[in-house]
């Protein structure tokens, strides 16, 4: 790592292809080429706190362009002087426009907001009645972005077209969902509460809402992953924080295939942010200075921008990128009730052989409303694990499973939802995120009844 050598060349001399003023030093990879970037520019910074994360205002800043190893001669931009804050820069596919988080006043809500690249004329997309943050471009003249909800987090995610108009909830549980970042499949990437409140896993879920599956098998961990990007051949890159209010933590990269995230190789503690920028080239925020991240060369940094104003983090470059692919939803919004399918209820990743020990009757799906829970009814679990129901729509349920005695014999301790006209399916309780099921047709199927129906009095069951 650079960090010693590069602190000590920003305070005593000016190397070559850099730009210092009184309060700056910018410096670059004399490897890589790339176009201009934004970033988010604080005095004082509160962790785990979208709401209220900037208590003294922040800035969009534009640097200049990364030309063969050459710093501009100018220093950065502030892109919105009108803003007392402003957060979570997204650059739009064809590199013309940025979407972010704002707040003209102190004590304004934030909205997101959308401007030309080339700074100023912002445009207020949302008009929320709370907060609104964490956008990202979808396909179609889309966007998604989180509400906030209690506490500071993230409550639910929204989706609407880029003018604002038609805006609609996705999520319909609790787990403060807040939005990551838009796949290159066209899914989203979405960070969620774990069990009890613990840690903030990651899950990947349809942008209308349905199919909401944890990325890996990791929601038992009280860590808190966020920040998340991906890179062009697939693989995950985050930051996870040992809690809720830490300042930084370490890169976690989740491979293509990989079972579970590891470490990046060289990866320390610091870190705030990271996005990637192409040719292996990451730009991360690290004790609150930019550095790119050479991966091609083992993780090497080198120091991008340093501001004796505060923190920078939050770096997206400005330029054209490959759309994500457009998802064409097969939901049916009119209908109230979705199906449920699990191919084998026995196959766990919590028992050391995989599979449930003893015998499950039956299946109980319990709906959340603002008096706690309640019972919808039980569907019988076929000999081979596999169970087939009718629930309410957009509901927050969860399931039992019950053995010939009465007895629970596992139970889901997170909620999910099935959206109007889905046919959810899942390969078990608490299955690999990675393997796939056996190639058979279920017995649930095999039936020439109908779906057992575990609707129960839908109209009590009510979003949290």
């Amino acid at each position: 790592m650079l960090t010693g050598l590069a602190l000590a060349l920003s305070t005593v001399s000016k190397p070559a292809g850099a730009v210092q003023d009184s309060s700056t030093s910018v410096m670059v990879s004399p490897n890589h080429a790339h176009g201009a970037i934004a970033f988010v520019r604080a005095s004082v910074v509160v962790a785990g706190d979208v709401v209220g994360r900037y208590p003294q205002g922040s800035q969009l800043m534009r640097s200049a362009a990364w030309i063969a190893g050459v710093a501009a001669a100018e220093p950065p931009v502030v892109m919105t002087p009108e803003f007392f804050a402003v957060a979570d820069p997204q650059v739009s596919f064809d590199g013309t426009r940025v979407l972010f988080s704002g707040r003209k006043q102190r004590d304004s809500t934030w909205q997101i907001w959308e401007m030309s690249a080339e700074g100023g004329d912002a445009r207020q997309v949302t008009h929320c009645s709370g907060d609104c943050v964490r956008a990202v471009y979808l396909p179609g003249d889309a966007i998604a972005y989180s509400l906030a909800g209690a506490a500071g987090r993230a409550g639910e995610i929204y989706v609407s077209a880029r003018s604002g108009v038609e805006a609609h909830a996705i999520t319909f549980g609790p787990g403060e969902y807040e939005v990551e970042t838009a796949l290159r499949s066209g899914r989203l990437l979405v960070s969620a509460t774990g069990v009890g409140g613990q840690g903030r896993a990651l899950y990947v879920m349809d942008p209308d809402g349905s199919g909401l599956a944890l990325l890996r098998q990791d929601d038992g961990a009280r860590a808190i992953r966020g920040g998340a990007t991906e890179l062009a051949d697939g693989t995950i890159v985050f930051v996870q924080r040992a809690m809720a209010r830490a300042a930084g933590g370490v890169l976690e990269w989740i491979r293509p295939g990989a079972l579970h995230a590891v470490a990046m190789h060289g990866a320390e503690l610091g870190y705030a942010s990271v996005t990637e920028m192409g040719d292996g080239t990451l730009v991360v925020s690290r004790g609150g200075a930019l550095y790119s991240m050479d991966l091609l060369r083992g993780g090497r940094e080198t120091l991008v921008y340093r501001s004796a104003q505060g923190v920078s983090a939050q770096a997206v470059e400005i330029a054209a990128h490959a759309p994500v692919q457009a998802y064409r939803s097969i939901l049916h919004p009119e209908r109230t009730t979705g199906r449920l399918l699990c191919l084998d209820a026995y196959s766990s990743e919590d028992v050391a052989s995989g599979r449930l020990a003893g015998r499950v009757a039956r299946v109980r799906v319990l709906a959340k409303d603002r008096g706690g829970e309640r019972v919808l009814g039980e569907a019988p679990v076929e000999a081979d694990g596999s169970f087939y129901a009718t629930v309410p729509a957009d509901v927050a349920i969860r399931v039992e499973l019950v053995g010939t005695k009465g007895a629970v014999v596992k139970a889901q301790r997170s909620w999910m939802w099935v959206r109007g006209g889905e046919d959810r399916g899942c390969p078990g309780c608490h299955e690999s995120q990675v393997l796939a099921p056996e190639n058979r047709s279920p017995m649930a199927l095999q039936r020439f009844d109908t779906p057992s129906d575990l609707v129960g009095d839908a109209k009590k069951a009510v979003r949290p």
